[in-house]
């Protein structure tokens, strides 16, 4: 589901939310942790279907102008810090740690880091080392100590993943960044997380966002009439598509995308007055799926290049 420079309603708001109020810090980290481990199996086993990719390294990384006030003692090594590291990733090979302070990257200061309004240092970070593309080299401080680690980390799409901080029910993706929301995260089993992950995985896969630009979809209300909603609607299905794919490739049984959007958890999602017009009946998103199972993956070698989906990605969203 696309969002953001579209201005799209392109996520999930259910009627059915959870109470207000902050959610506890051990229940975010806990599915921070859940979501980034799925995401890094899906993004490193897609790789060769992504233009554009960026190391895996297992670190889940976050700054304290994140925080404000509430940051407390989490970065005392240094305003960006490590918040989580992956078991058996690079970063965990590597001997990084949650709170080492991340002082430089390939050299490069992080406080020297080009800053743009309205983005955390968080995101800075992530984008410059999104573009290396050789081995990473860390400066990190730990206890006061300065000390450089170099990790040789496996390549996959080059997404930023994170868990919202709220009790809303939100997936959406922009091409750059994949957010869910911790009450729809901790709602759903692996399978069904997997699933949503692999939808708004495919969004960037097949460069939805850009496509959609050039082919002046409306914005805001607009989208949900007439040829944007055409447009968006076969975006999300093109997406559906693929994502049967990129779950099969992670080694997922690509079934689990049909029977989620069966299931009572998606049900819940296409309730509400505020239930977009631009998605098609789950039923018929189940329907479609399982057909592309039967004639896209079934007999097929793995991993699937999904020739025919990836096509489109050249083309203009057709009218």
């Amino acid at each position: 589901m696309l969002r953001a420079v579209l201005s799209l309603l392109v996520c999930h708001l259910l009627m059915l939310a959870s109470p207000a109020g902050a959610q506890s810090s051990a229940s975010l980290w806990e599915q921070d942790l859940r979501l980034a481990s799925l995401a890094e199996r899906l993004m490193g086993a897609n790789a060769h279907l992504c233009r554009h990719t960026m190391p895996l390294t297992g670190m889940i990384i976050h700054s304290a102008d994140q925080y404000g006030q509430e940051a407390g003692g989490w970065f005392v090594n240094g305003a960006a810090s490590v918040a989580q590291v992956l078991p058996g990733s690079a970063a965990e090979q590597a001997g990084l740690r949650p709170g080492d302070g991340l002082i430089a990257i390939g050299g490069m200061p992080v406080d020297r880091l080009p800053r743009r309004p309205g983005f955390p240092l968080r995101d800075e970070v992530f984008e410059h080392l999104a573009q290396v593309s050789g081995a990473v080299t860390l400066d990190v401080r730990r206890d006061g100590v300065q000390h450089r680690v170099g990790m040789n980390a496996p390549h996959g799409c080059r997404v930023l993943v994170e868990v919202l901080a709220d009790s809303g029910n939100t997936a959406r993706s922009d091409g750059r960044v994949i957010q869910i929301s911790h009450a729809l995260a901790a709602r759903l089993d692996e399978s069904g997380l997997a699933v949503l992950f692999a939808h708004e995985l495919a969004h960037a896969v097949l460069e939805h966002q850009r496509r959609l630009r050039e082919a002046g979809v409306a914005e805001g209300l607009a989208a949900e009439f007439g040829r944007s909603r055409r447009l968006t609607r076969q975006a999300e299905v093109e997406a559906d598509l693929l994502s049967a794919h990129l779950l099969a490739n992670a080694g997922f049984d690509p079934a689990i995308a049909p029977a989620f959007w069966q299931d009572t958890a998606a049900q819940v999602l296409g309730t509400g007055l505020l239930r977009s017009r631009v998605y098609p009946p789950n039923a018929e998103r189940a329907r479609l799926i399982a057909r592309e199972i039967a004639t896209g993956l079934a007999g097929q070698s793995l991993p699937s290049a999904a020739a025919h989906l990836l096509m489109r990605r050249d083309q203009p969203m057709g009218d």
